[in-house]
């Protein structure tokens, strides 16, 4: 039996393979419970690391979740599941840090197809390169037989935008974060009562990054204190099902953390066609080599704001529901299959056979 460690998931206590655990919102564990009953099936034992140290068990490989130091001891194999983009974690464009894995899963199509020598490389071989998709499990609410709320009228609010008040990690014009920002303040001053807002941290201004930007959050939050008025006054709170909130709307704001990364396709969009509510999407400049045109809105095909939102008022009944009826022919498709959780999990498991010449 092959024994594995996961790393960087800091409760540990294989608590990465708990569907009760808190941290399972909206099901996002559901990859690691797969990887783990597809890994048992081959051989392979996997545990967070802290239940294999407690009980003295050396692994013949660690799994990184999260770019975290590397562990020095033992000799096992390293590899890492490079999930984020640079911009939120530093460490993925480090070529030092990321040449120390024996193998390295990610989504990221530039670096996958870039020459070793080149910037964009990094100094990484093809052979420790292995493609993925970030894994998007299905909501047990979801049918594949069914779109949920179909069309205008069981859909009361008509645009939503879920996420959380952050800033990227370093400086890069690729960012999203401010644009999502820009998108709720639009809504707000031109179309309130059609816009709602959604997620953590939006009680308090827009958080930026560095000195200046901790310096200007700070005095943005003196006249909302003064006035005695929120600070994003479209905010409705917290969600605690993803699909359900989705589900009553007509129309959500999905941008990525990041434009322009080839390959970068996160939950955000595929949340929205789970719950056939309308995707407004920028992020992966190649999204429509996955997920056709007909299942979202494009946002680099409008101008301004105001264009989206007259093109979104002026959306006919008929064709609204043609999106929402995409949406659900492409999660029923074989080119869905690229995001599941047992595609991941035969990716990492078949690689790591491989390696240890299981198979």
């Amino acid at each position: 039996m092959l024994n594995g460690s996961i790393v960087g998931w800091e409760a540990g206590q294989d608590d990465l393979f708990n569907p009760q655990s808190p941290r399972n919102r909206d099901d996002c564990l559901e990859p690691f419970r797969v990887l783990k009953a597809q890994a048992l099936a081959c051989g392979i034992e996997l545990h967070t690391l802290d239940v294999n140290q407690s009980q003295e068990k050396e692994s013949d490989f660690n799994l990184y979740i999260e770019s975290v130091p590397l562990i020095t001891q033992g000799h096992g194999k390293n590899y890492l599941i490079r999930f984020e983009t640079d911009l939120t974690v530093l460490a993925n464009a480090d070529a030092a840090y990321l040449q120390q894995f024996d193998g390295i899963f990610t989504w990221d199509k530039n670096l996958l197809e870039a020459d070793s020598q080149s910037a964009i490389g990094l100094g990484l071989t093809k052979a420790k390169l292995h493609a993925i998709a970030i894994p998007n499990p299905l909501p047990v609410e979801f049918s594949q037989h069914r779109i949920i709320n179909l069309g205008f009228n069981a859909r009361p609010q008509f645009c939503i935008l879920i996420a959380s008040n952050r800033h990227a990690n370093c400086v890069d014009e690729r960012a999203l974060y401010s644009e999502r920002v820009k998108a709720i303040r639009w809504f707000e001053t031109n179309a309130p009562s059609d816009f709602f807002l959604f997620g953590h941290g939006w009680k308090v201004p827009q958080k930026r990054l560095g000195k200046m930007g901790k310096m200007r959050y700070r005095l943005a939050k003196v006249p909302p204190f003064l006035l005695g008025k929120p600070v994003f006054p479209s905010y409705a709170g917290q969600v605690k099902s993803k699909f359900t909130v989705l589900s009553q709307a007509r129309f959500s704001i999905c941008f990525e953390n990041a434009r322009d990364i080839r390959g970068y396709l996160t939950e955000k969009i595929f949340d929205c066609l789970f719950a056939g509510c309308v995707p407004i999407y920028w992020g992966d400049p190649e999204v429509e080599k996955v997920i056709p045109k007909n299942c979202f809105i494009d946002f680099r095909q409008f101008q301004s704001y105001g264009a989206l939102y007259s093109f979104l008022k002026d959306l006919s009944a008929e064709d609204y529901q043609a999106y929402q009826i995409a949406g659900q022919q492409f999660l029923a498709s074989p080119a869905f299959q690229l995001f599941s959780s047992a595609n991941f999990a035969k990716v990492l498991i078949d690689c790591i056979q491989h390696d240890f010449q299981l198979s």
